[in-house]
């Protein structure tokens, strides 16, 4: 629940980009779109994933706490200044103007970002969930607030960049001091022995992330090259949406790792109950969300964004049907990390990658937007195969018929509904389809015993705890 309140809280900066994409046009938001993207390639340079490593280290062992992060800090230190370096200099190469000044203070961004990242990690293997869930509240409710302000006193993409970076130096200040007084010392050290540790263990992470990253930012950088600025801003603008949604694979994941990795020496056949419970619940997520993209995208898009962004429904349409496949790749990939199958990650990206390059350096130039989405959804859904391949050749069997026949049926009432009551407008129309869904989900038995069992110590307040899943 803490993870979800925590993770939950990026709703409150999708609402700010949507805000920023009405606000900024077309044009404005795909040079803020081209900078963001831009600036995330690099997303992974800081941290090189140790600090994801160092949560499952730090999980199955808790006396390296202290040792970890004052290694993992000190190393971030130089790996931020080569990250700022880097990405300044290509940058200059590439961007002039109003894309070039949000590059760079993005770029600072970036770093703080970096930063926090790794106090989080450290509060979630230390399972101080609601300390960092409430931190996390905190930076986005402030972000959402002076952001909004920007964007009304007209100050453009500058005035919105400048906010985040703002906010997320006083944030990372203030955790850093709470952090140091009440959970642990934080100590940067310089320690090569143990940094080439963790660069050592961080690596596959951070080829992993890298490769995701690109997945989700290359587009957006080859569509400003070969299309323009404003082909970004209309492909962005749904892109957004499906990024935002990452966070329901994120929330299942994060909550887990600790369990899991603890598990997974011992315990196999445990982790194997889990990956399963956890496919069932995002397929309930991800495939109304499918059903909603293809069906009421038309009405969607200009509610959300405006009429200007009416090229973007095509793209959207696409897009979000994307979703189911992520949710489950997002997720296999969590498991496989915890059963340490990391060549099997870095073999499995690295394809996915090389499909999302090539089929946009094949369909841009002549579909634009188009291509990139269409490009999108071959991937994930490629990257799905793979992963629940590997799971499979690891030996956590999932039974996907089994699985998901019944968020399959609940899935199509859902889309029934939706386009029965489609005169209803798309606020009833898609509140009828929802409730037909859960009626349908808890109807057709798609929770066990153990399941509800959970749920109803919740309810009464009481902490279930994950290996009673399993």
């Amino acid at each position: 629940m803490f993870s979800a309140l925590g993770e939950g809280s990026n709703l409150l900066l999708f609402l700010l980009g949507f805000l920023a994409t009405r606000r900024l046009g077309p044009v404005s938001f795909g040079e803020y779109g081209t900078a963001f993207a831009f600036v995330g390639l690099f997303r992974i340079l800081p941290d090189f994933g140790m600090a994801y490593a160092s949560t499952l280290a730090i999980s199955r062992d808790r006396s390296r706490a202290l040792q970890l992060t004052g290694g993992l800090l000190g190393f971030q230190f130089w790996l931020s200044l080569l990250t700022l370096g880097l990405c300044l200099a290509i940058g200059s190469c590439l961007y002039h103007g109003v894309t070039w000044i949000a590059v760079v203070v993005l770029s600072l961004d970036l770093v703080l970002k970096a930063v926090k990242g790794t106090l989080r990690w450290l509060l979630k293997s230390l399972e101080h969930f609601g300390t960092e869930a409430v931190s996390l509240l905190a930076e986005r409710v402030l972000i959402l607030a002076l952001g909004s302000w920007s964007l009304g006193a007209g100050y453009g993409v500058v005035g919105f960049v400048a906010v985040f970076a703002l906010v997320r130096l006083l944030d990372v200040m203030a955790l850093a001091s709470f952090v140091n007084v009440r959970v642990l010392p934080l100590r940067p050290s310089l320690d090569r022995a143990l940094w080439s540790e963790l660069f050592r263990k961080g690596l596959p992470f951070a080829y992993a992330g890298l490769v995701i990253t690109l997945v989700f930012q290359v587009d957006a950088v080859l569509l400003e090259a070969l299309r323009g600025p404003e082909e970004v801003g209309y492909y962005r603008a749904p892109t957004q949406i499906l990024e935002g949604l990452t966070l329901l694979p994120r929330i299942l994941g994060f909550a887990l790792i600790p369990t899991m990795a603890a598990l997974s020496p011992a315990a196999p056949a445990a982790v194997t109950s889990l990956y399963r419970r956890g496919c069932k619940y995002l397929l309930l997520a991800g495939l109304p969300i499918a059903a909603f993209g293809m069906l009421a995208s038309d009405r969607f898009i200009p509610l959300l964004f405006g009429v200007s962004f009416a090229p973007s429904i095509a793209l959207a349409q696409l897009l979000l049907p994307a979703a189911a496949f992520m949710f489950l790749s997002n997720f296999a990939e969590t498991t496989l990390a915890c059963v340490n199958r990391w060549r099997t990650i870095v073999f499995a990206s690295t394809l996915a990658l090389a499909l999302n390059v090539t089929l946009n350096l094949l369909w841009i130039p002549g579909l634009g937007a188009l291509g990139s989405a269409r490009a999108t959804l071959l991937t994930e859904a490629a990257y799905f195969a793979m992963t629940a391949g590997a799971m499979f050749r690891a030996g956590h069997y999932v039974g996907w018929l089994a699985t998901a026949a019944r968020p399959l049926a609940a899935a199509a009432l859902f889309a029934g509904v939706l386009q029965a009551a489609a005169g209803l407008g798309l606020i009833p129309a898609s509140l009828l389809a929802s409730l037909a869904f859960v009626l349908a989900a808890l109807g057709l038995g798609s929770f066990d015993a153990r399941e509800r069992a959970a749920l109803r110590e919740l309810i009464h307040g009481q902490r279930p705890d994950a290996r009673s899943l399993a």
